[in-house]
């Protein structure tokens, strides 16, 4: 099964509008309590281990704030 090994929020950029959250059929987002550079409240990956890389966070954020680094395949894993 894929997994993320993290979820990068780019604080640069975000502007905390929580489409991530919204998209996410895996529950893995919620609002968070950091602030961008913008001075938005970011949402962060509360639950990474939720994540299977379907990257549908990635394309529906406005801002191209966010990505997913999904985990190397090594041994044991499928």
């Amino acid at each position: 099964m894929k997994g993320a090994e993290r979820i990068e929020i780019d604080r640069r950029y975000c502007k905390g509008c929580m489409l991530c959250q919204y998209v996410c059929k895996y529950e893995v987002f919620e609002a968070g309590q950091e602030r961008s550079a913008l001075d938005y409240l970011m949402p962060r990956a509360a639950k990474l281990e939720n994540c299977r890389v379907c990257r549908l966070c990635e394309s529906h954020c406005p801002d191209m704030a966010l990505a997913v680094v999904a985990k190397k395949k090594g041994k044991g894993q499928k």
